[in-house]
C-alpha cells in the first residue's frame, strides 16, 4: 500500500468520524424515524441526505410523494425493524463499520433481512458470508434458516445450505434449539413427507414438546395434565396422527408414552394399533425357537455317591434289586494240534440221483 492510499484511507476515516459525531449529537437532523413496535420503540433523529445517498430504499421512501413533514421535520415510521437492528444499520451507514456478533444468529439474520429491505446489497453479501462461517450455529437455529430460505429466495447461499442439510438428515429439524418455533403447516409438511425416514417415537416426543410451547394451557409437566389439557393437546396434534408409523414403535415406548393419551385417538384407529401389538406379540411367541435345556451335574467325587437320574426318583431302588447273575466261563482245554481226518473216498462232482420210492398205502 503506497503513501497516497494510506492518506486517502485516513481522510475517509476522518470523514466518517464527522458523520458519526452528527449521528451521536443529532445536530442538523431533519428526519425522525419511529422504529419498532410497542413497548420497544425508539425515535431516531437522522439526516435525510445521508440516508438517501447510502440507501436506494430511503431515496424513494423519503421523497415528496411518501413523506409527512411537520415543522420542517420529516416524519417516518419503520415498525417492522427492531430498535437493536436499526441502531446497528444506522451506525454502519454513518461510520462504515458493522457491529456483528457471530454467535448471535437471530440478530444477524434480522440484520440480513433489514439490509435487504433497505437495498444495502453489499452489506447483505457480507452478512450472509459471516453466517455461513459457522454451520453448527446455523443447525442449532435450523427452523429460522428454513423460514428464511423459504421466504427470501434471494439469499441463495443460505437456501442452498438449508436444502442440503435437510436432505442429508431431516431429523436435524427436531434437534434444533428453536424447534418449538416452527409453524404448524411447515411441521405437518415435514412429518408427512419424511415419516418413512424419521423415528416415530421421536416424532411423538417432539410433537408433545411443540404442543406445550404452542399453548399456554398445557403445563410442561405432563403428569399434571387434566382431561381439559388432553383435549387441547388433541386439537393441536390431530392432523399429525395419521402420519406417524405407530407400528414401528416398541411395545415399551407405546405403553409408557402413548397409551396414557389414548383419548387423543379415534377409537377405531386406537383399536387397530392395539391389535397390532397384541397379535404381533402372539406371533413372536409362536415363532420363538424352543430351546431344550439340560441340567448337567458336576462329576461326583470318590467320596460322594452319584446322584440318581430324575426319572428314577419314584422308583424304590432297594425293592427293585435282584441277586446278581454270575456267569462261569467254560474251562479252556489245551488240546494238541490235530489235523482233520482225510476222507476215505471222494464224492463225485455230479449230484447223486435218488430214486423215488412210492409211499405204502396205509389203508
Amino acid at each position: 500500500m503506497d503513501m497516497e492510499t494510506v492518506e486517502t484511507t485516513e481522510l475517509s476515516n476522518l470523514l466518517f468520524k464527522e458523520y458519526t459525531k452528527i449521528l451521536e449529537t443529532e445536530e442538523f437532523y431533519d428526519t425522525e424515524i419511529l422504529v419498532g413496535e410497542q413497548p420497544s420503540t425508539k425515535t431516531f433523529r437522522l439526516h435525510s441526505f445521508v440516508l438517501k445517498v447510502c440507501s436506494p430504499y430511503f431515496r424513494t421512501a423519503l421523497s415528496s410523494n411518501w413523506i409527512k413533514v411537520e415543522n420542517n421535520i420529516i416524519k417516518f415510521k419503520k415498525p417492522n425493524i427492531s430498535v437493536k437492528v436499526f441502531d446497528i444499520l444506522t451506525k454502519y451507514i454513518y461510520s462504515g463499520k458493522l457491529e456483528l456478533e457471530e454467535s448471535d444468529v437471530k440478530t444477524n439474520v434480522a440484520l440480513l433481512i433489514a439490509a435487504d429491505e433497505l437495498c444495502l446489497s453489499g452489506l447483505c453479501i457480507y452478512i450472509e458470508k459471516c453466517l455461513l462461517k459457522n454451520e453448527e450455529l446455523l443447525k442449532q437455529n435450523l427452523v429460522l434458516i428454513q423460514d428464511i430460505a423459504n421466504k427470501f429466495t434471494q439469499f441463495v447461499n443460505l437456501s442452498q445450505f438449508y436444502n442440503e442439510t435437510f436432505q442429508r438428515d431431516p431429523s436435524l429439524i427436531f434437534k434444533a434449539n428453536d424447534f418449538t418455533t416452527i409453524k404448524r403447516d411447515v411441521l405437518l409438511d415435514i412429518v408427512t413427507k419424511n415419516n418413512h425416514i424419521l423415528n416415530p417415537i421421536e416424532i411423538w416426543d417432539k410433537l408433545m414438546e411443540w404442543a406445550v410451547d404452542q399453548s399456554n394451557e398445557l403445563p410442561s409437566d405432563i403428569t399434571k395434565w387434566t382431561d381439559t389439557n388432553v383435549t387441547v393437546f388433541k386439537k393441536l396434534i390431530q392432523p399429525f396422527l395419521s402420519h406417524i408409523n405407530f407400528q414401528e414403535i416398541s411395545r415399551a415406548d407405546f405403553f409408557q408414552k402413548i397409551k396414557p393419551f389414548k383419548n387423543v385417538f379415534n377409537d377405531k384407529f386406537y383399536i387397530k394399533v392395539l391389535e397390532h401389538y397384541a397379535f404381533n406379540n402372539i406371533h413372536n411367541e409362536l415363532n420363538k425357537p424352543q430351546i431344550e435345556t439340560w441340567s448337567i451335574s458336576p462329576p461326583a467325587s470318590p467320596l460322594t455317591p452319584p446322584t440318581p437320574h430324575p426319572l428314577l426318583n419314584h422308583v424304590n431302588l432297594n425293592s427293585a434289586r435282584r441277586p446278581p447273575v454270575r456267569f462261569t466261563a467254560p474251562p479252556i482245554f489245551h488240546q494238541p494240534n490235530i489235523q482233520p481226518p482225510v476222507p476215505r473216498f471222494s464224492l463225485p462232482n455230479s449230484r447223486p440221483h435218488y430214486r423215488a420210492v412210492p409211499r405204502p398205502n396205509r389203508y
